[in-house]
């Protein structure tokens, strides 16, 4: 395997440590107020105080990581522009998509770590920090749940996740808008995906042909499945709010569509977390093609206020987005994908028009055969 050449390992330098230079800055900068803002409202020693730092942390890198990617391109590409280095690599015969590669790549590369990211605990910073900042509404236990079940309804008093049990439960099945059956357990636990209750009772009504009732049977039953799919701590997401991983937006999401419940939020997450930094890649492309290459063409200011102002105003546009479909004023699958997608197309366009533009001209046959 060939080593990278020197021209991609120059550009990716670079770009990589004017990242994690603004990343962590401007991270730091935030939580920093925030920590400011929040100190009297927050109890306890100074390792409740750290962890509520480091969980705010985490999660401003995941709010701002994608404009963080726009930011470094900019600084890296001004600066290569005013000291000409791109102008040096025109004339060893690189190309302009040959120098945007070690860019977009980089970027690739940025994008693919925090959405792995988003399938480990990280992902729940902000919840975590909230969980310690209001303490008393975040409590271990749920209590007087009520929810849909495929065609049943499903009571339980209390929710237990530590321990990953439902205590004093009863299922009521429908038929119609008839209660034909009820299962009561006193307790069930979560095991392999799904909950079993060690013992339960079962009523089953009966009708006559007019469909009064006309009696029931009660029996007992051991090692009853009672609920599949719900997830501890998908219950408690529903129920209290906050954010999903990855992994755990995906099973919410089937389990919603399965019980035909609305599943916006969800959606939401799930495209805020994978669809919405697809934009800084976006971005990337266009911003590079657009901005011309030489020192005489581009004045710093002008070029600073341009790419980082359309960047913060799609940046922020994209977050409105993001909260308007988790509250169910936008229907997520088209307010968060279509402006994103429109950007991934203009972006394909500008570098296929500039592939056609490096691409040499192929003599035409009578001129070659003119000089033959």
């Amino acid at each position: 395997m060939q080593a990278p050449k020197r021209y991609f390992r120059y550009i990716v330098g670079h770009y990589l440590k004017n990242f994690l230079i603004l990343l962590v800055g401007l991270s730091l900068a935030v939580v920093f107020i925030d920590f400011l803002q929040q100190s009297q409202r927050l109890h306890g020693g100074i390792n409740r105080k750290i962890l509520y730092a480091f969980y705010t942390w985490e999660y401003m890198l995941a709010l701002i990581y994608p404009l963080v990617i726009l930011m470094a391109m900019a600084w890296t590409q001004i600066s290569f522009i005013y000291r000409n280095v791109f102008v040096s690599l025109f004339s060893f015969g690189y190309g302009r998509r040959q120098l945007l590669l070690p860019f977009l790549a980089s970027g690739i590369g940025i994008y693919l770590l925090f959405t792995f990211l988003q399938t480990t605990p990280f992902a729940y910073g902000q919840d975590r920090a909230r969980e310690i900042l209001h303490a008393d509404r975040y409590k271990e236990k749920l209590t007087d749940l009520f929810f849909k079940y495929d065609k049943a309804f499903v009571y339980a008093r209390e929710l237990d996740p530590l321990r990953k049990q439902l205590k004093e439960g009863m299922i009521f099945e429908m038929e119609g808008q008839r209660v034909i059956r009820t299962v009561r357990f006193d307790i069930a636990s979560y095991r392999g995906g799904h909950w079993v209750a060690p013992r339960a009772g079962i009523r089953t009504k009966h009708f006559d042909r007019q469909g009064k009732p006309d009696g029931f049977e009660d029996r007992s039953v051991t090692e009853l499945v009672v609920l599949e799919g719900y997830r501890p701590k998908v219950f408690r997401k529903i129920y209290q709010g906050g954010t999903f991983s990855l992994g755990d937006s995906i099973a919410a999401l089937r389990l919603l569509e399965r019980q035909g419940l609305s599943s916006d939020k969800v959606k939401s997450i799930l495209y805020n977390k994978v669809v919405m930094p697809l934009f800084a890649l976006a971005l990337m492309v266009i911003f590079f093609y657009r901005t011309p290459p030489y020192h005489r063409f581009v004045r710093k200011e002008q070029l600073w206020v341009g790419l980082l102002g359309s960047a913060m105003l799609i940046w922020a546009l994209l977050y409105a987005l993001f909260r308007l479909g988790m509250n169910g004023v936008i229907d997520p699958d088209l307010g968060q994908t279509l402006p994103v997608l429109f950007l991934l197309v203009y972006a394909m366009v500008l570098d296929r028009r500039e592939r056609r533009r490096e691409s040499p001209e192929p003599l035409l046959r009578g001129n070659a055969g003119r000089f033959g």
